[in-house]
């Protein structure tokens, strides 16, 4: 009997511990901070888990939001099943609201479409041995930048650079495009010295600038 009573109250004082963890474990998102069941890491939740406030989720959380994939579901009944970033909308997902399906990719919370769309595209490249795109900066446009063997490519001959928005400038040995409107498309072309210099060889790189920003373009040939 003092046995059965014993193991009782070792079951009882577990259940308590437990959702003592529980209700310390803090969910940040306040729309569902009311509740928490799930795994826990230095009082936040973080792992899988179930949270009830005024809305509903269930899923991954990392350092107390909702990150990874999970299934949130508004007082209203609409819900989102998907993939999520600090408590929002990102990547991959369907949102059901109204009785009107939306599936595709989200991010920072906002829809972006069916499918991603890439920062930029290559649409043509003539002769180009390596190109990169990289941000570097604060002003919005293009700088470019014409490299052989590790140097700058002094023999560039009969430049030509078309855009769909702004205007051309050089400054130094750097040219660039300015007052840009994004997507941006161009096209480059000129002639140059062949790698082992024994002829002209003519380069056409033709690309898409999906996403706003301060880019810088490197051609190496």
């Amino acid at each position: 009997m003092k046995t059965k009573i014993l193991t009782l109250a070792i079951l009882l004082f577990s259940v308590g511990s437990l959702q003592a963890q529980q209700n310390d474990c803090k969910v940040l998102l306040e729309s569902i901070s009311g509740t928490y069941t799930g795994k826990c890491r230095k009082g936040l939740a973080h792992g899988k888990g179930t949270a009830q406030g005024i809305d509903y989720y269930k899923g991954s959380f990392v350092r107390g939001l909702p990150s990874g994939k999970g299934l949130y579901r508004w007082e209203d009944g609409s819900y989102y099943d998907g993939e999520w970033k600090n408590g929002k909308k990102d990547g991959k997902g369907k949102l059901v609201q109204n009785s009107t399906e939306t599936t595709g990719f989200w991010k920072n919370d906002e829809y972006i479409g069916k499918e991603i769309i890439s920062p930029y595209k290559v649409t043509r490249n003539l002769n180009v041995a390596r190109s990169t795109f990289k941000k570097s900066g604060a002003i919005e446009g293009l700088r470019i930048l014409f490299q052989q063997a590790g140097s700058e490519n002094v023999a560039i001959e009969d430049l030509s650079i078309a855009s769909s928005s702004g205007s051309e400038y050089r400054s130094g040995k750097m040219y660039g495009i300015q007052n840009v409107f994004f997507p941006l498309d161009v096209k480059i072309h000129y002639f140059t010295w062949n790698k082992m210099r024994t002829g002209k060889i003519e380069v056409v790189f033709e690309f898409t600038i999906n996403e706003p920003g301060a880019w810088e373009l490197t051609l190496n040939n």
